[in-house]
């Protein structure tokens, strides 16, 4: 990383005292400046219903940055598509690639039921749902997409860390009274918001009370096998030694590592009955068991998270019977090169497609008649 020239500071000393400390992180000058702005518009709202001193807070919220906490933690928030997600320490803090394959998820969906107009209400099971950004963001582009149609019959977001549940359903306390409040034209579609459950369950854990089957059929009154018809997961996936080698020092200082890497066989977290089958990389360990619930859930569509196209072709060669599309950053864009297609599986496996450009951040996994990208 190039060093910043000492000009640079100086210059930025004579504009703000505080803007300097922010330039390590922040790397240039206009983006300390955005920085510093933000910093102290919270500074200001904070000060005028709590009664400190604003300048002691900005202060105090530069001090923090300079050390490389995440602004979502001091701002307390982060846009996910159009809407504003509450963010607090020891949960993962959304993303907008994520936002991006969640809301081109939903307009495949709306672009099939204005096809099919007797399509039924459908139920959608959110693996790892951290802040709960992802079931939220996905009724509400539904809503968006598809007015005057309760597309939705039942949203549950599953994980197994309590703080984060906590912090999902704050999320959706705040959704539900910004449709009470506003004037926006999803207002009516109040009742679907509050179709959206969440439950502690273990993700990893292939049976007993604490699985995510066993606790979806604790909360069903009738205790029949649990029935989705749509699974979304960003689950955790990357590499102890990614984790260790190019990680961002922010991510592995102040962002919880139980939402980025999954747990080794031997660190006693992983559940009985669930080894690392067939030599798996340690990034890769969620993928099976998401496509084993599933099966157990009968499900139509699932859509993973992945890091980067190298895993997205591990995780597409699981496929067992889907048809399976990789998708890039942004999945609706297309690609200077026209069709891509990548061989996954090895020698022999199959063709996927790559729809998109950027990174590789998802893949798509779908069945029969339903979407496709």
């Amino acid at each position: 990383m190039p060093r910043i020239p000492p000009t640079l500071f100086r210059h930025a000393r004579r504009i703000n005292p505080l803007l300097p400390s922010l330039l390590p992180v922040c790397r240039d000058l206009r983006s300390s400046q955005n920085e510093l702005r933000w910093l102290g518009e919270h500074a200001a709202e904070v000060a005028s219903k709590s009664g400190q001193k604003h300048e002691t807070l900005l202060e105090r919220y530069v001090h923090r940055r300079a050390k490389g906490e995440p602004l979502q933690y001091i701002l307390g928030s982060e846009f996910f598509g159009d809407l504003e997600i509450k963010c607090r320490p020891g949960v993962l803090i959304p993303r907008q690639e994520t936002a991006t394959s969640v809301s081109h998820l939903a307009a495949l969906l709306s672009k099939a039921w204005k096809q099919s107009p007797a399509s039924k209400p459908i139920s959608v099971l959110d693996l790892c749902t951290g802040t709960g950004c992802i079931p939220l963001l996905f009724q509400h582009e539904l809503s968006k997409q598809s007015p005057g149609k309760d597309a939705i019959a039942n949203i549950v977001g599953v994980d197994i860390s309590s703080t984060a549940l906590s912090l999902a359903e704050e999320n959706k306390v705040i959704q539900l009274r910004e449709l009470r409040t506003s004037a926006s034209p999803y207002a009516k579609t109040l009742h679907l918001f509050r179709n959206i459950h969440f439950l502690q369950a273990d993700v990893l854990a292939r049976s007993g009370p604490s699985s995510v089957t066993g606790r979806l059929q604790q909360i069903q009154t009738n205790r029949i096998k649990p029935s989705y018809e749509i699974i979304i997961s960003n689950p955790p996936y990357i590499s102890s030694s990614a984790f260790r080698r190019t990680t961002a020092a922010s991510v592995r200082r102040f962002e919880p590592k139980l939402a980025l890497v999954p747990p080794s066989t031997d660190s006693g977290l992983f559940p009985s009955g669930s080894a690392n089958k067939q030599g798996l990389d340690d990034g890769d360990i969620f993928y099976p068991r998401v496509l084993e619930i599933a099966a157990e859930c009968d499900a139509k569509v699932v859509l993973v998270e992945v890091a980067d196209i190298e895993q997205a072709c591990r995780v597409a060669a699981m496929a067992d019977g889907w048809h399976v599309e990789i998708w890039r950053d942004d999945p609706a864009a297309r690609g200077e090169s026209g069709e891509e297609y990548v061989g996954v599986g090895g020698e022999g496996g199959r063709q996927v497609r790559v729809l998109g450009t950027g990174n590789g951040r998802s893949v798509l996994f779908t069945k029969g008649n339903w979407i496709r990208g």
